[in-house]
């Protein structure tokens, strides 16, 4: 694929935002590549495009198949494994928010459960009480997520979207 100017930024941009969502710049930028191919492509025509070694690139499709933010394609006749990227930002976002609280809320709810136990335990009540706090944060984080992987991707955009509107009506009453 031929990349054009806007695309290369794009790119470019969407590595740097990745590092600061805690994503290697590579593995944001083979993202932001696939999500502009019109067809699936090989990790040598990703290599080359971005001009990344080719153990970059594989590391990179690895994490983002964890993600499934990519998926892999065979074509006849071609024994080189092709990937795509997720085109539906919306579902996208569904799993990214997915995996990231499988890997990072999941872990840390754990983790403020029981330092609220232990702090109960030794009646400390100030601890007890910002424990108490982080739960109900990191609850609620988790039941936004569970309810966006039960529920279909428009229904999750569409919440989304009114979430500012929400906030305008209840700042209201």
């Amino acid at each position: 694929m031929q990349i054009s100017d806007t695309q290369k930024r794009f790119i470019r941009r969407w590595g740097e935002m990745g590092t600061r969502w805690g994503i290697a710049r590579s593995t944001a930028m083979v993202h932001g590549y696939l999500y502009l191919c019109r067809e699936a492509v090989n990790a040598e025509d990703i290599c080359s495009a971005l001009e990344l070694a080719r153990s970059n690139v594989s590391t990179s499709l690895k994490e983002l198949e964890q993600f499934r933010l990519v998926e892999r394609e065979s074509k006849a006749g071609d024994r080189r494994t092709f990937y795509v990227a997720v085109s539906d930002v919306w579902e996208m976002a569904r799993r990214i928010l997915e995996e990231r609280r499988r890997r990072e809320t999941e872990g840390a709810v754990a983790a403020v459960n029981e330092c609220l136990l232990a702090a109960k335990e030794e009646g400390d009540t100030f601890t007890a009480t910002r424990m108490e706090a982080m739960q109900e944060l990191l609850s609620t984080a988790e039941n936004v997520a569970d309810a966006a992987r039960r529920y279909p991707t428009s229904l999750f955009r569409k919440a989304a979207l009114m979430g500012g509107k929400l906030l305008g009506l209840i700042a209201k009453l």
